[in-house]
């Protein structure tokens, strides 16, 4: 396996790049995936019984799960053959290699640094977002947070989770979409989400697993 491969990007299977699965060792040429019909698909073993955290991607027929780097805590970066993701506090924050790449920083003051459950209902923030690929840099991006209810997922019964909602404008580009977050409440950690990074990018839907810290029952 390509020693780029740190963070040991594990499947993608539809998405326009080429991928690795370092639980067999089979690289994947994307297109020729494509233009066969076949599509891999990730086993509900390897995402519900990880041995590291992890990340779990689908957008449209693509299936993406990511292994996270040892030590890894809010900041993620994820690294493929020809791209990487970063996340913080389970927002995305960076991508490159993909049809659009994104850069859309964190401040310190930010919601996802400071905890989502904190958040209070209307609250907006203004990012710089930059979109290397089609050389538009400094573009205004509006978020702005509402709380909705607390809901289960069918396969956790009886664990609920926190909704946080992100209404997010781009008048630059005429862009809006809403993004979702479910928070678990215990912890604060996001685990899943629904994010649309960028204007004519996919719907990634997001789920955020996590091993306990050293010391912590599972």
């Amino acid at each position: 396996m390509s020693p780029f491969l740190r963070s040991g990007l594990l499947l993608l299977a539809a998405l326009p790049l080429a991928a690795c699965n370092s639980l067999t060792a089979d690289s994947v040429a994307t297109f020729q995936v494509l233009a066969d019909g076949k599509l891999n698909r990730i086993s509900p073993e390897q995402i519900n019984n990880p041995e590291a955290d992890t990340l779990f991607i689908a957008a449209g027929r693509a299936e993406g799960l990511y292994v996270a780097p040892a030590g890894s805590s809010g900041v993620v970066q994820w690294y493929g053959l020809t791209e990487q993701l970063e996340t913080q506090y389970g927002r995305i924050t960076q991508l490159v290699g993909l049809e659009t790449d994104v850069n859309a920083p964190l401040n310190q003051d930010d919601p996802f640094v400071q905890g989502l459950l904190t958040v209070a209902d209307g609250t907006e923030v203004v990012r710089s977002v930059d979109l290397p690929l089609t050389y538009q840099t400094g573009l205004q991006q509006i978020a702005t947070y509402y709380r909705g209810p607390l809901e289960q997922f069918a396969s956790e019964p009886g664990q609920p989770y926190q909704r946080i909602d992100e209404h997010v404008r781009m008048p630059d580009l005429d862009f809006e979409t809403t993004n979702y977050y479910w928070v678990a409440p215990a912890t604060g950690r996001v685990r899943r989400s629904i994010q649309q990074p960028a204007p004519g990018m996919l719907t990634m839907d997001m789920l955020f697993s996590y091993q306990p810290a050293q010391g912590e029952q599972p």
